[in-house]
């Protein structure tokens, strides 16, 4: 089901996630939420994030990457940003790249504010998954970030 690898960035599902599908489903029908507080930020509000999912084609038995995309714009109809960590299985791509996406496959959103997370479930729910006794420092702190 879950295993978290050595990088604490770096999380492996190996079934299907109910959860995260449902995290993910969310994070679409309420995306209006996002870009309301991207376009308009509130006091304290920065770090506005989406986590899209990439096909993959390696032959390896990995089907999709999802990746943390930041700088979220739109131009000319289409939605971009910049990828925000090393991809580990797409190929061709790099930390800082621009790449486009479509909202409507998206798998996560978040945002900060006044150093809260607002949004991130898959990530709080990836977190909540690793044993207490085996989570970092970092872990347990981004954990108590959120709302």
């Amino acid at each position: 089901m879950f295993r978290h690898a050595t990088r604490a960035t770096t999380v492996r599902i190996y079934e299907f996630d109910g959860e995260l599908q449902r995290i993910a489903e969310h994070a679409r029908d309420t995306i209006n939420i996002f870009f309301r507080h991207m376009n308009r930020p509130g006091a304290g509000e920065s770090n506005f994030s989406v986590k899209y999912v990439f096909p993959v084609n390696n032959g390896a038995g990995i089907g999709m990457e999802q990746m943390w995309l930041t700088n979220i714009t739109f131009r000319n109809g289409r939605y971009y940003g910049i990828v925000s960590s090393s991809p580990v299985y797409l190929t061709g791509m790099r930390r800082g790249d621009r790449v486009s996406f479509n909202v409507d496959q998206i798998a996560d959103w978040m945002f900060t504010r006044n150093g809260r997370i607002i949004g991130g479930q898959s990530i709080r729910y990836l977190l909540e998954q690793i044993p207490e006794n085996e989570r970092t420092e970092g872990q347990r702190s981004t954990l108590q970030m959120f709302e």
